[in-house]
């Protein structure tokens, strides 16, 4: 268990460091518990200057399985004061959370009420990681909507790949099945970047950093 003075310099790095060094604070920050610990992170998500510093923030509440984690997630990912990268980390991050509640569950309902609504953002990074929360909670109201998106939507989320990808490995995964393995544009090789063309290996959902 770590040290009182290392969790707040863990604190201190992911407020203020740079975005390596607070990604770094937050992975070690996943593990630290307590309600301390929730709130500070809690407190940086909401205020800190810097989006990364947000973002990172919100990475480390991803791992933290408290309801009080769980509310600041869902607050971050319907602030539209926030930006889009930092409100996908929050959508993640629930889909993280509230897999293993109960399909009923007001919490479920509210995380899952809020993705189906982001389904229809002008953001694609929000379409998109809405579309992986959405089929990692098998959602299965959510399937009108992701099959319209994996029909229609030909935008790419920005270090990953297009949005209507996404839509098609969820609906997969509602289903039951496995999603296709993708990886990111960016790391595509020339003359295969369309949707339909084979991937060349890599996860086949994304994956917290």
């Amino acid at each position: 268990m770590a040290r009182p003075e290392d969790i707040e310099a863990l604190l201190d790095q992911v407020e203020s460091g740079d975005e390596l060094v607070a990604v770094e604070a937050s992975k070690l920050l996943a593990d630290a518990r307590g309600e301390y610990v929730i709130a500070e992170l809690s407190r940086i998500l909401r205020s800190a200057r810097e989006a990364h510093s947000r973002r990172a923030a919100a990475h480390a509440l991803a791992w933290h399985k408290e309801r009080g984690a769980v509310l600041t997630l869902l607050e971050c990912a319907a602030d539209v004061r926030q930006q889009d990268d930092v409100r996908g980390q929050a959508v993640e991050g629930l889909a993280m959370h509230l897999g293993e509640d109960p399909v009923g569950s007001e919490m479920r309902k509210q995380a899952e009420d809020l993705m189906i609504l982001l389904l229809q953002s002008p953001s694609p990074a929000l379409r998109f990681w809405s579309c992986f929360g959405l089929g990692t909670l098998r959602c299965e109201r959510a399937v009108p909507h992701l099959h319209k998106l994996s029909q229609d939507d030909d935008e790419v989320c920005p270090g990953w790949w297009y949005v209507r990808e996404e839509a098609a490995d969820a609906l997969d995964w509602i289903a039951g099945k496995p999603g296709r393995e993708r990886i990111p544009i960016p790391l595509r090789k020339a003359g295969t970047t369309e949707p339909d063309a084979p991937p060349n290996g890599g996860p086949s959902a994304p994956v917290a950093e």
